[in-house]
């Protein structure tokens, strides 16, 4: 009987914290705070471990962050650090998709910052978001990055923006099936870059309703202000 409240109790503990992370990186991102980044990592360190998943996705989202002022300058202190972790977790876990997805994501903001090194990222990122979109099918966070890849990729080289639109909308519908919406920056953001695939597609007031939505979710969302008010001009 001990044990079995011990264990409840660990569990109740475990989501207790995940969810103080959760909301901790939330805002963060609507921030675009580097300096609360940093407390999401340290935080994430000390619940989750050095070598976790979870530090890793707050240290992709430190990176994801500096693209809002491009802060280059903190982008390259911590991208090597980040890339390597995210290599030993797929190291040690080679079926599991989402740490795939999280490396593809970071070499595209590494091909953003410095186009020159798409030759030698990109095929890698295009490599990573196919084996986990195969790996983990119903993940609503691979989808979104194997969304983002289609959308943000040159046609020549593998980019497809109706199969951007295709992997956004099921990267929402799985958020939403899992109800995995309440202080998710993976969702908004995956709301967004939906709006931009459907622009690509010249599919315009289905682009304005999916940033309606975003900003019924989130009023304060800058990104999702930004993009309506440049279709609106």
């Amino acid at each position: 009987m001990k044990n079995t409240l011990s264990i409840l109790l660990l569990a109740a503990s475990m989501i207790s914290m995940a969810q103080s992370q959760k909301e901790a990186e939330y805002a963060a991102y609507l921030k675009s705070s580097i300096a609360l980044w940093k407390r999401c990592i340290d935080q994430a360190d000390k619940t989750f471990g050095s070598q976790s998943f979870e530090k890793g996705m707050a240290m992709y989202g430190l990176l994801n962050s500096t693209m809002a002022t491009r802060d280059k300058e903190t982008f390259n202190d911590n991208v090597d650090q980040t890339i390597d972790l995210f290599k030993n977790i797929i190291d040690e876990k080679p079926d599991w998709g989402e740490p795939k997805a999280a490396l593809s994501a970071i070499y595209g903001l590494v091909i953003a910052y410095s186009p020159m090194k798409g030759m030698l990222y990109g095929m890698k990122s295009s490599s990573l978001s196919d084996r986990a979109i195969g790996q983990q099918p119903e993940s609503p966070f691979v989808h979104k990055v194997y969304g983002g890849s289609k959308l943000y990729t040159p046609a020549m080289f593998g980019g497809d923006e109706d199969e951007a639109v295709r992997s956004l909308e099921k990267a929402i519908s799985l958020y939403e099936k899992n109800g995995d919406l309440e202080n998710n920056w993976l969702y908004l953001e995956s709301l967004v870059n939906l709006s931009m695939a459907y622009q690509k597609v010249d599919k315009i007031d289905m682009a304005k309703e999916t940033l309606e939505k975003s900003l019924d979710i989130e009023p304060e969302y800058g990104w999702a202000m930004a993009v309506l008010n440049s279709i609106n001009k």
